[in-house]
Parts: structure tokens; C-alpha cells; sequence
């Protein structure tokens, strides 16, 4: 009670300059989020940013009458080429400001999708041919969250108690994700895994992205895909 009387008495503070006998409309929102285990969030209207990384999972502001798009997230937006993506949490809310307060409380989705590789032949599941994965995508856009452009590019690394390998990528929004085998520097093979990944069901518009693992059987040449839906909650480590 004693937080929402402070914040009232703030948000008065704040519109003082607006007379309670004259037109209010032009008077700025106050605009209070809520967003749960996140460690940055933004504010834009339009292309104009109003607060950009406030860190932590809370904000105050005064901000325009309009539309101000709220973006919240865990992990980094983009993918530097050569690393995978970071493991996003991310939410983009649109807020409609044409009042003298406005609240809302924002959950974090999953913004990735972890994508293992098990070489069916082999015993570990990991083949003696060199793997690269390249795409066009490299993260997140920081306003809307909308699949960012870009060169996306990374080893997919052996996992320590599984077979085979795995590696993290952004949200997509279309099928160029390719990858490579490579021997001695030189490539044997390219494998169109955006298009097998989108033609056997899954869905890179959800809100929650799940997971893939794709049974490669390379003398066949043919591709086994199971899709993993994400099913939570959202759980960080922290290290102290």
C-alpha cells in the first residue's frame, strides 16, 4: 500500500504543471512496469528512444501520450559472428499511454531455440567432419524484438552428456539457416537445415520457442527431426 501511495504521490509531482480546470490531453502518461527476472528494459515512441537499458525488473517514467513500446529482457539481443546466440528472455509490449497513469506487468518469453545434432552412425553421436552453421539472422531488433538482419555464424559444440552436439540461435524469419561439413578446410557438404527444420513443424512465430533435435543419417541422407516444446518456468543461475 505504502508503494502505490509513493508512486501516486510521484506520478502528481510529475503532472503538477497540468491544471485540474484545464484540457489534460497533452498532459504526459506515467507509466509504471513490472517486468519479473529482468535485467534491462527500454522504452521508444516511435523512433525515438525514452529510456534505453534501465536496469533491473522495475520503471517510472513519464513519457508521451501515444503508443511507447516496452521492450524487457534477460541476455543479450544479438549474437556477435562466431558465437551462438545468448540464451534470450524477451517481451515487447506495446502500451497505449492516452491516460494520465498507466501500469503493466511484463513476463519474459523465450527468444531462442537450442538445436542439437546427433550424427546417427557414430557412436557419440559427433562426426569427424568440421560443423559450421551460418544464417541472416543474427538477433533480436532492440525495439521490437522483430528477427534482427544480419550475419549469424558459430561452431556447434559437443555436448558433454549427450550425444552428438548443440548450439543456440535467434528467432528466425525465413529458412536460411545452412549447415556446413567441412573437411581439411575444404566443404564436402552443405545441408539446408532451416528449410528441414520449418518443413517438419516448427514454428518460429511462438511466443515460447521450444527446442529441435535433428537426427542426421549423412549415407541416407535423410533427416529426422523432434521438436521439443518450451515448457518452463523461466529460471536463471546467479553465480555470488
Amino acid at each position: 500500500m505504502r508503494r502505490w501511495k509513493l508512486i501516486g504521490l510521484l506520478g502528481l509531482v510529475a503532472l503538477a504543471s497540468c491544471s485540474v480546470k484545464e484540457d489534460r490531453s497533452d498532459c504526459p502518461c506515467w507509466l509504471t512496469v513490472e517486468a519479473e527476472k529482468s535485467i534491462s528494459i527500454s522504452g521508444w515512441f516511435g523512433q525515438t528512444n525514452l529510456f534505453k537499458d534501465h536496469e533491473g525488473g522495475f520503471v517510472e517514467k513519464t513519457v508521451p501520450r501515444g503508443i511507447v513500446d516496452i521492450v524487457a529482457h534477460h541476455g543479450s539481443l544479438t549474437a556477435a559472428e562466431g558465437i551462438q546466440m545468448d540464451s534470450l528472455f524477451a517481451a515487447h509490449v506495446p502500451m497505449n499511454t492516452e491516460a494520465e497513469f498507466r501500469h503493466t506487468k511484463v513476463a519474459l518469453r523465450k527468444n531462442f531455440a537450442t538445436v542439437e545434432l546427433d550424427f546417427k552412425d557414430e557412436d557419440d553421436g559427433r562426426t569427424e567432419y568440421e560443423l559450421e552453421v551460418t544464417g541472416t539472422v543474427c538477433g533480436a531488433d532492440a525495439r521490437t524484438l522483430e528477427p534482427k538482419e544480419g550475419p549469424f555464424r558459430c561452431i556447434p559444440e559437443p555436448q558433454e552428456e549427450k550425444r552428438g552436439y548443440a548450439f543456440r540461435v535467434p528467432r528466425q524469419k525465413d529458412e536460411s539457416l545452412l549447415l556446413t561439413l567441412s573437411r581439411d578446410g575444404k566443404v564436402c557438404e552443405t545441408i539446408d537445415l532451416g528449410h528441414i527444420i520449418v518443413k517438419n513443424g516448427f514454428d518460429w512465430s511462438k511466443e515460447d520457442l521450444g527446442d529441435v533435435t535433428v537426427l542426421c543419417d549423412l549415407p541416407a541422407h535423410t533427416f529426422t527431426i523432434s521438436i521439443k516444446e518450451w515448457e518452463g518456468p523461466v529460471t536463471f543461475e546467479i553465480t555470488i
